[in-house]
């Protein structure tokens, strides 16, 4: 329990379940994430992207939360979503093999007090109640955890989170002003089409944790990595270009099905959002990786300044080598971006953000040496994680569980 300058008791986490209601939170907390967006249309796209599969599922759903003062229910003076995910736990037990049990985690998100109520506790306080809130039945149980991307350092740390930093490298891209060559090895992934990928990925991400768990014989947590997460990314990626290069798409976020939208926004640019790296010999894929664009201003020079965030780099073990088929993909993603498409929305891209739990330090080292990359960087995004129940938070804590893919993929 944190210390607040109002007093715990005297407040309520009320879950908020109406569209208005969740609507108003997103119109105060539009204020910090709208970037180009209008309020309008920072509201919608939340809308839009709790439509999609990780989000709207009978499992995986996003809960809105607003805390209020018993003495003034009609005022929400903080507030915070919750993303409830399906994930995993693996164990190793008595007889040496190793258990997958299924559970269930909730990435924290949004988590936003007004300028006018700040200075009083109130996220504090309102982390506090939702951490109970998560343990009860009907949200995560008391064998879920719940982890979070801090913007504002160690902040959580006095709701009981423990942080686990990853750096950033940063690739930097120069426009070459010439149209892309596509290799014969490498096949572009389109928007929407990563289920199969994904279900490689997948299933060579369960035998590495059962692999590691039975060696050193620590439990593991991970979210179930599926397709469906890049597809939230990739929506997300969408709706700005629709709104912000696209115009003549029409769409409604709120009467539109996902299955509409999707289809509306697969005939817009880009197109491409990861590429496969196959064997030049065999045509065997060796691995692939999966992108996010990202749309931003630099203010002083008035000029745009994107930049491409990897979501995941795969690589198949059992038929390459790890380091030259990552680096190998890192690369054509670099050729790929730095080309010319002949559109804005594909333009003005000046680096690479690649999250450092993604590769190897053989792979960050050819970074530098090839492309003059930067790595070691301070990560804004701070992961720290919770169990809701106080014997595995001790566990935790004590490095006896491990969080696995703490990286941009789960980010909310």
């Amino acid at each position: 329990m944190t210390k607040a300058k109002e007093n715990p008791t005297d407040y309520y986490l009320d879950r908020l379940q109406d569209l208005p209601s969740i609507n108003k939170t997103r119109e105060a907390n539009a204020a910090a994430w709208r970037n180009f967006l209008s309020v309008e249309e920072y509201v919608e796209r939340e809308h839009v992207l709790g439509l999609s599969k990780i989000a709207s599922s009978e499992t995986n759903r996003v809960l809105v939360f607003g805390l209020k003062n018993k003495s003034d229910p009609s005022t929400i003076v903080s507030s915070v979503e919750l993303l409830v995910r399906e994930s995993w736990r693996f164990h190793k037990t008595a007889d040496g093999s190793v258990a997958r049990k299924s559970v269930l985690s909730g990435c924290v998100g949004g988590v936003y007090t007004d300028p006018s109520h700040r200075g009083k506790g109130y996220a504090s306080i309102m982390i506090d109640k939702l951490m109970q809130i998560a343990k009860t039945p009907d949200v995560l149980g008391e064998d879920g955890f719940v982890f979070l991307y801090s913007e504002v350092g160690e902040y959580y740390a006095r709701n009981g989170f423990k942080s686990f930093h990853v750096p950033l490298a940063n690739i930097p891209l120069v426009a070459q002003n010439k149209p892309y060559e596509k290799p014969e090895n490498v096949d572009l992934v389109k928007y929407h089409e990563f289920a199969p990928l994904f279900e490689e990925y997948n299933a060579h991400f369960d035998s590495e944790m059962r692999e590691k768990t039975a060696t050193d014989g620590l439990d593991r947590i991970t979210i179930n990595p599926t397709a469906d997460y890049i597809d939230w990314y990739h929506l997300r990626s969408k709706f700005f270009v629709a709104k912000l290069y696209e115009q003549h798409i029409k769409f409604d976020g709120y009467r539109d099905s996902y299955d509409d939208l999707v289809a509306k926004f697969s005939s817009i640019q880009p197109h491409y959002y990861g590429m496969i790296l196959r064997c030049p010999e065999t045509g065997d894929s060796q691995g692939f990786i999966v992108w996010h664009y990202e749309y931003d201003f630099d203010k002083e020079t008035e000029k745009p300044k994107n930049y491409v965030t990897i979501l995941k780099i795969h690589v198949d073990t059992t038929r390459a080598n790890y380091d030259s088929v990552a680096f190998q993909l890192i690369a054509n993603l670099k050729n790929y971006v730095e080309a010319d498409h002949g559109i804005p929305q594909l333009a003005n891209f000046h680096k690479i953000v690649l999250w450092e739990s993604e590769v190897s330090s053989k792979v960050l080292r050819d970074l530098r040496k090839f492309f003059q990359s930067v790595d070691g960087l301070n990560n804004s995004s701070l992961g720290a994680i919770c169990f809701v129940n106080e014997e595995d938070d001790s566990r935790l804590k004590k490095g006896e569980i491990l969080w696995e893919n703490n990286n941009k993929l789960p980010w909310f």
